[in-house]
């Protein structure tokens, strides 16, 4: 277990480096955040179904509970725009961005309401249907100009508009709501396993075709999304939260950097989320009763519950937190892209978060993983696509890859489980 875990953490530094050897632009402080984004979206969801398989059990419904969640959450956030009384013209445009504007901007031939000063207040051309939303009020003078938070065509001198006001439900809570039902989908899944003694395989089939539509259903099979509302919120979610110190990278990407230098690379909400779920679930799993039980329960759970082990109260908390963490990626996949597909969204994640899973060292015969590992498996599978990319080479050698993987992995499992069990019993002789 060692040696495929100190394996795992080898596979990911040389695909970093030879990808990085050949095409420099790899170990570029951009890609790497968007790399550190993708693994930790798809880490979240590689743990859950990491403490599933540690139990002797499988999650097939994990990317149709990210689609659900994001489809949820749009539909409790609920956004709309309510036409307000304000209406006027566009007097003069900005388009050229100079101090003091970060962005385009433009005056109206008469003042804005004092309600007008927020970020959730958009534009909306009475010849058109667009709309742009505001991202603050700059004064130049005794003029006050408006700041967009994008550009549109049809803002020139001479349109009217119209302001419009968002109104939605509190993000935060609609995010809590949503966690809730994906948590219940989770405790659902649990006792149906546990109580109805039905197979996982079975249940969370079940599951992935029922999410699957439901999601379809919600949305009549159309894209939704949170449309141009809610900045603040979406950019707390999507932004960057902090930067750490990388050596070696700069000299990786370019020749005429020195070994000594060091890169900064920014952690995106993403990476950060996913650290601290790394941590308590490594302290649950390596330095708790309970994380001793689950695993004990995945290796002999008729020994175990003999031994007075929960067994089933561990496999049900199991699936709760592989369907929260589930949710939680929908969520977070949604604010990310700004829009959910139902039919497509968060297709075939569960076999990236299996693959991911097992090359972290699962065993899917249960009672084994490990969760910095399974982070390392993610990351494996995110470097794959991404140096499928940054390599020129065909996309639809994608799923090719990521089969010979698991593939791989799966067999060097059952090799090493073999071996060792020879070994054992030339021991025991």
């Amino acid at each position: 277990m060692r040696f495929q875990n100190t394996g795992i953490f080898v596979l990911l530094a040389a695909i970093v480096i030879i990808t990085t050897m050949i095409q420099p632009s790899f170990a570029a402080p951009a890609n790497l955040r968007s790399l550190i984004r993708d693994t930790g979206l798809y880490g979240l969801i590689s743990i859950g179904v990491a403490a599933v398989i540690i139990t002797g059990g499988i999650d097939l419904s994990i990317g149709s509970l990210v689609a659900l969640s994001g489809v949820l959450l749009v539909q409790v956030v609920n956004v709309r725009f309510v036409d307000t009384d304000f209406e006027s013209k566009i007097v003069e445009t900005r388009a050229t961005i100079v101090e003091p504007f970060s962005g385009p901007a433009l005056l109206l031939q008469d003042p804005l309401p004092e309600i007008a000063k927020g970020d959730q207040l958009t534009f909306a051309s009475t010849s058109g249907t667009s709309s742009v939303a505001i991202e603050r009020i700059v004064n130049v003078g005794d003029q006050s100009f408006i700041e967009l938070r994008d550009r549109l065509q049809l803002l020139r001198p001479g349109v009217p508009v119209r302001l419009q006001r968002v109104v939605s439900m509190n993000p935060y809570l609609a995010c809590g709501l949503v966690l809730s039902i994906a948590g219940l989908i989770g405790l659902i899944h649990g006792l149906l396993i546990t109580w109805g003694n039905l197979q996982p395989f079975v249940v969370t089939l079940c599951g992935l075709l029922i999410y699957r539509g439901l999601a379809r259903v919600l949305t009549g099979d159309n894209q939704v999304g949170l449309l141009g509302a809610l900045p603040e919120f979406k950019a707390r979610f999507t932004g960057s939260v902090f930067e750490l110190p990388i050596p070696f990278v700069a000299r990786l990407g370019s020749t005429d950097s020195r070994w000594t230098e060091i890169s900064w690379i920014e952690i995106p909400f993403s990476g950060a989320i996913l650290g601290l779920v790394a941590i308590t679930g490594w302290v649950f799993l390596n330095r708790s009763v309970w994380g001793r039980h689950l695993l004990a329960t995945g290796e002999n759970e008729k020994a175990a519950r003999y031994s007075g082990v929960r067994t089933r109260s561990l496999v049900v908390f199991a699936y709760v937190a592989c369907s929260l963490l589930a949710g939680l990626t929908g969520i977070m996949f949604t604010l990310e892209l700004n829009s959910v597909q139902p039919g497509s969204s968060g297709s075939f994640y569960e076999l990236y978060a299996i693959a991911a899973a097992v090359l972290g060292g699962c065993s899917l015969r249960g009672g084994r993983g490990a969760v910095l590992s399974v982070i390392a498996g993610a990351a494996v599978m995110r470097c794959l696509y991404k140096a499928i990319v940054v390599l020129g080479i065909s996309q639809e050698w994608e799923m090719v890859i990521i089969g010979v993987a698991l593939l791989s992995a799966v067999s060097f499992d059952e090799i090493t489980l073999r071996w060792t069990a020879k070994k054992r019993r030339h021991s025991i002789g």
